[in-house]
Order: C-alpha cells, then sequence, then structure tokens
C-alpha cells in the first residue's frame, strides 16, 4: 500500500449490494466534504477503473497484500445489511485494526463490545459512528484492545480439527 493514500479507512468483501457499499461511499463522502476528514476511503475488490483520488477500489489481490493493507488502516468499516458469519471484521481485530460495523444479523453477536456499530440504512448514524472512532483516541484503543481479545475465541485451528472430528464420526 502506497504511503501517498493513508491514512485510509477500510472494507474487504465482496460488492453485493446486501455489503451497503453505496451507502458506505455516501457516509465516507459525508465525512470528507461535510466533517472536512482527510481519509481515503480504500475497498479491497471491484474495479479499480472506478477508483478516484479519495475511493480506491483495488481489484483483486494477493494475500500478503491484503495483509499489509489490513494492517495500514486506520479503521476498519462493515456496513453490511444481512451476514452468515462476517470474517472480515475479525481479521482487522487479529491485525490491531478498530472496527466499526452495521448492527445487523449475527454481528453484534460475533464481534462483541469490540466494535462499534451503526444502522446501517442510516447513513449519517455510519459517518457519525465512523467520526468517533477516528477521533476519539481512548475509544480507539480500546477496540483495538477488546478486539485482540476477543478475536481470540475464533481458533481456526481448532474449528478444523472440530469439524474433521465431527466429519469422521457421521456414520
Amino acid at each position: 500500500m502506497k504511503e501517498s493514500i493513508k491514512p485510509y479507512l477500510l472494507y474487504v468483501g465482496n460488492l453485493y449490494p446486501h455489503k451497503n457499499i453505496k451507502r458506505l461511499i455516501s457516509a465516507f463522502r459525508q465525512l470528507i466534504e461535510k466533517d472536512n476528514l482527510d481519509y481515503r476511503l480504500v475497498i479491497v475488490g471491484g474495479d479499480k477503473k472506478n477508483s478516484t483520488e479519495r475511493i480506491i477500489f483495488t481489484g483483486l489481490i494477493n494475500d500478503e497484500e491484503l495483509d499489509d493493507i489490513y494492517k495500514n488502516a486506520s479503521l476498519f468499516v462493515f456496513p453490511s445489511l444481512s451476514e452468515g458469519f462476517g470474517f472480515p471484521p475479525l481479521e482487522a481485530m487479529k491485525r490491531g485494526v478498530p472496527v466499526v460495523s452495521s448492527h445487523a444479523t449475527c454481528l453484534p453477536e460475533i464481534l462483541g463490545n469490540a466494535a462499534v456499530y451503526f444502522n446501517p440504512q442510516d447513513v449519517s448514524d455510519m459517518a457519525e459512528k465512523i467520526k468517533k472512532v477516528l477521533l476519539d483516541k481512548n475509544l480507539k484503543s480500546e477496540l483495538i484492545k477488546k478486539g485482540l481479545e476477543g478475536v481470540k475465541k475464533y481458533d481456526w485451528q481448532k474449528t478444523a480439527e472440530e469439524t474433521l472430528t465431527l466429519y469422521k464420526n457421521i456414520p
């Protein structure tokens, strides 16, 4: 990730309508136009041709690039209207990145108190919660601490082993 596009907010995931990217972009525009915050929005995925000076679509990237992008983000935003689980915010937490997420479906259960939540239908609420975390260093620090702790309950190796055991025990 080039130094010139920092600081940035990050979204990782596909661009299906239920991922709510249009509202995320609207909330981001509100932050830079109304609140005059000097950030970029990096959206991992999407067509690079749609990138602007402030909104960067990465296109497909490899795992090493993705790791670097996560680690250097100022904040991870997950605006989804519906999720079955929600791995990207956990990946951000694992890398010490504070998370602001919609309070839709399972996300509060998965992310617990390690995220700040917004109404995914309300662009102003989304922008306000993002701004709050960006500007409150104590809150940001607390979210990082809670995220690093909270992600420990999701041990991928243990999950794989337990799943394999279940499959082996099916008659």
